[in-house]
């Protein structure tokens, strides 16, 4: 119910609402940005700064059949904070060797290991599991772009990702 009267106060750009989502929403944010961004405070609090922002501003994006409110919060902050660790490789104000172990998704795979793991696909799953998966682009997005079925996508990945765990359980069984 909370959840609600927050969402339904920061579509109506009341600022009482934004304090409370702040204050409720933050540290989920902020443990998000943490897991991208451990080597450097400044950007991180500019990441969180940027995140709750981009929450603000893109408020009515929000549909809670696709993930619970937190969830989002939370994947908009990991994706500012992906963001800004590329930006910060980009300019090489960051040594790419010292934050290669931060570059890790939840589920602890390392980005160097994601791309030996999707050489197993073909190249357009492969760009759509980079889009999908790293880049953060909806299935919506995907469709269009590549001019698919919103399903016919869902199917492509779908097998994508039976035949990675078969081939991950293929390598375990060696």
């Amino acid at each position: 119910m909370r959840e609600e009267k927050i969402i339904k106060g920061m579509k109506k750009r009341n600022e009482k609402a934004l304090t409370i989502f702040i204050d409720t929403y933050g540290p989920v944010m902020k443990a998000s940005i943490y897991k991208v961004l451990t080597f450097n405070e400044n950007i991180r609090m500019e990441v969180l700064n940027d995140s709750i922002l981009a929450v603000w501003d893109n408020i009515d994006s929000f549909d809670p059949k696709r993930s619970s409110f937190k969830n989002w919060c939370a994947g908009v902050a990991r994706y500012k904070a992906i963001d800004a660790l590329r930006k910060e490789i980009r300019h090489k104000s960051v040594d790419f060797d010292e934050v290669e172990n931060y570059l890790e998704d939840e589920s602890g795979i390392n980005l160097d290991e994601t791309d030996e793991i999707l050489k197993i696909l073909d190249e357009k799953d492969r760009e759509i599991f980079s889009k999908l998966f790293i880049e953060g682009y909806s299935y919506d997005d995907l469709a269009k772009i590549y001019d698919i079925s919103k399903a016919g996508l869902y199917n492509r990945v779908s097998r994508g990702k039976k035949k990675i765990r078969k081939d991950i359980e293929n390598e375990k069984c060696l």
